[in-house]
This record gives C-alpha cells, sequence and structure tokens, in this order.
C-alpha cells in the first residue's frame, strides 16, 4: 500500500486540480479555493488513515487489541480459540488445627505471613469448614490475580479475626492453582504468529510450540530429541520473565506440570475426547527448565560515566540478550537464527547506546564466568545479564 499522504500534500494536489480545470487565477483561488481545498484535504486525509487502520488490521503483526478498535483479538480467537490468558488468582489447599466442631466461616481473610515471598497478601475463604477432630483442610484463594500472590507448600498464614475454635495460622500444603501473569500482547500477538506459520505435523518439532502456547506462562519452549535416545522427547521451557521464579526464564514446577498436560491433552474441554490426544503414542516425554548461563560485561574507560548512562547500558543489554536463543532447525527459519552471542555484537550495542558523543577504551564479555569472544546457545541454554561492570 502506498505511503498516506500529509494534509499538505493533499492541500497541494486539490489546488493544483481546481486550479487547472476551472482556469482560475491566483487572485480567485486566494477566494474560492483555499477554503474548499483545506477541508477536503483534511477529509481525505481521515479516509487515508481510516484505509490504513484497516490494512493494518488485516494482519496479526500490526493488528491493534480489540480494546483499541482493532481486530488481533477476533484474529487470537480464530487461530489460537482463545483471548489473551488474563491473570489468575491463586488457589491453595492449608491445614488447619483446632478442636472438634471449630468453624471457619466462608469470605474468612488470612494474612500471608513473612515466611512468603510476599507477605502481606489477603486471602479468602469461598465456603465454610467444620472441623471434625483437631485437624482439617480448607482452600483459600487469593484476593487478587499475578504472580504477586504465589504461596509455597509450607508458607503460614494468619487469620485477620479472632476464631473460635481455630487456630490463628494456617499452614500451605498443596497448590491448586498457581496464580499467573495476564498475557501481554506482544506474546499473544507472537502466538498466534507461530499457529499461522508452523503447521501442525503430529509430533513435530512445530508442534511442541504450538502445544506449550496452551500453558498460561510459556515464553517459549525448545524441543529436542534425547541424545542416544530417539523414543524421547526432551522440552525445555522458558518462562515468561514475570511468572518466572528468578525473574530471568526459570520455570517452576507447577509450569512445567502445566506443560506437559497440554501436551499431552488439548486443554479445550469441549471437544470429543477422541480429538484432544497430542502426543505420539510411541514419545517418551521429558519436560524440563532452561538453563540460565550468566553473562557480565566489562566495559574500561567509559568517557561519559553517569548513572543514566548506565541504566541505560544494561537496559539495552537486557534486551538484546533476550532474543538470543537456541536455534530448532525444523521449528525455526534460518533467517531468524540468533543462538551464538559474540563479543563484537555486544560491543556495536553498546556502542549504539553510548553515541558518538561517548567512548571507552577496554571491554570484555563473560559467559558463565569464562572470558569468551564466542559463545552458541543449545539445548535449552540461554543467556541472562547478571552484571555490567566498569573500571
Amino acid at each position: 500500500m502506498k505511503p498516506t499522504p500529509s494534509i499538505s500534500e493533499l492541500y497541494n494536489r486539490l489546488e493544483s486540480i481546481l486550479k487547472n480545470d476551472l482556469n482560475l487565477s491566483d487572485a480567485d483561488m486566494s477566494r474560492v479555493v483555499d477554503a474548499m481545498a483545506s477541508v477536503l484535504a483534511a477529509q481525505l486525509k481521515i479516509m487515508y488513515l481510516y484505509l490504513e487502520d484497516i490494512k493494518n488490521n488485516l494482519f496479526p503483526d500490526t493488528a491493534d487489541t480489540s480494546e483499541n478498535g482493532g481486530e488481533l483479538n477476533r484474529l487470537g480467537q480464530i487461530q489460537l480459540n482463545r483471548q489473551p490468558y488474563p491473570p489468575t488468582d491463586g488457589i491453595y489447599k492449608a491445614s488447619v488445627t483446632g478442636i472438634s466442631g471449630g468453624i471457619v466461616r466462608a469470605g474468612l481473610t488470612f494474612k500471608s505471613n513473612d515466611d512468603s515471598k510476599s507477605p502481606g497478601n489477603l486471602y479468602i475463604t469461598d465456603s465454610a469448614f467444620i472441623l471434625i477432630g483437631s485437624t482439617g483442610i480448607i482452600t483459600i484463594r487469593s484476593l487478587n490475580a499475578g504472580p504477586d500472590f504465589r504461596l509455597d507448600v509450607g508458607n503460614t498464614l494468619t487469620a485477620t479475626e479472632p476464631l473460635i475454635g481455630v487456630d490463628q495460622q494456617i499452614v500451605v500444603t498443596n497448590i491448586d492453582q498457581l496464580p499467573a501473569a495476564g498475557e501481554s500482547i506482544d506474546l499473544y500477538r507472537q502466538n498466534i504468529l507461530d499457529s499461522i506459520r508452523l503447521e501442525p505435523q503430529g509430533g513435530a518439532k512445530t508442534d511442541y510450540r504450538i502445544w506449550a502456547s496452551d500453558a498460561q506462562g510459556v515464553q517459549r519452549v525448545f524441543p529436542y530429541v534425547k541424545n542416544g535416545d530417539a523414543g524421547t522427547v526432551q522440552v525445555f521451557v522458558e518462562a515468561t520473565k514475570i511468572d518466572s521464579i528468578d525473574g530471568n526464564g526459570t520455570p517452576d514446577s507447577a509450569l512445567l506440570t502445566a506443560v506437559q498436560s497440554v501436551i499431552e491433552f488439548d486443554p479445550d474441554t469441549t471437544m470429543n475426547i477422541n480429538d484432544r490426544g497430542r502426543r505420539p503414542i510411541q514419545a517418551i516425554l521429558e519436560v524440563l527448565p532452561i538453563q540460565i548461563k550468566p553473562v557480565d560485561i566489562l566495559i574500561t574507560g567509559l568517557q561519559i560515566d553517569t548513572p543514566d548512562v548506565r541504566s541505560s547500558i544494561f537496559t539495552n543489554l537486557d534486551t538484546y540478550l533476550f532474543d538470543v536463543r537456541p536455534f530448532i532447525a525444523g521449528a525455526d527459519l534460518a533467517r531468524d537464527k540468533n543462538d551464538t552471542l559474540t563479543a563484537v555484537k555486544v560491543q556495536s550495542v553498546i556502542t549504539d547506546t553510548i553515541g558518538n558523543i561517548n567512548s571507552f577504551t577496554g571491554f570484555k564479555l563473560f559467559i558463565d564466568g569464562v572470558e569468551s569472544a564466542t559463545f552458541t546457545f543449545s539445548l535449552g541454554n540461554i543467556p541472562y545479564l547478571r552484571d555490567v561492570n566498569y573500571s
């Protein structure tokens, strides 16, 4: 599609056409055409922008969300049969102690204690529970959604009001549903594109990527045939940063279980059970966490060394490393291959960040603590930026 013209360009076109077709002098033009051309140019600009918006919303890589009047959600419903995953509540089983007949009422709230990752969060009981004996198990739900409300087995919570016949403190014994962040629009868009580009093939590498995207919290997966065991498929799982246990993509056990589940069965329960099976019958499945490799940078002699410059360098390097990932032959296009980290590439990111007015005299790249000029990531190994040091 041709570029959208500016209002000034549209105005000049209309002015020229009207002047020539009506044989008007410059004096007549100033009285008659100026107002007409100005109004028509503005209206035509709106039409061009509308056509450009229609064009953009034909394709998922440029479409706007439905919230912004676009068609991305509709395209996702067609391709993925779902909307973006919303953030989810945490649902947990917890043990209570007390005397027989003690009551935990519905709507009772508990506050997480200091032994949890996020102390001070509130959780609620949706139904009442009566103790039979001195112990029992209740179900609690986080009052808000998202990873800030994660609890681990063994974490304690305290009731926010006095209880009769039941101890104030409860202990988490099981995780029924782990709270997860909502799916980002960028990840939702990428999942739509993958579903279009990657054709189902009955158990090929592309299928494992498509299947795994049905588990909320997955950023990418890297499927391999296990070395020395052709019947075993290893799927390395990278979590989204916000849903990872370390902020660098390492998934927790609940996400690994979810990935295994969606690889075994399509989560769409409206389908016939005979149509939901996914994993090839001959394949042994191993779902594993990715292994993160720390990357450290040493910059020597930075000429203009300020907190803002350092922050920009770290941010841009972190963004660059996020795209350096193992290449999966048969699932990734050769043109998109970006599995090798080199000192030259990293140095160019720093140079582009600081611009021509700044410079540095020395640079070193360390991967997993070892100085390196080049390193290729494979078999579920991914980089993360640990430190940028200066001397």
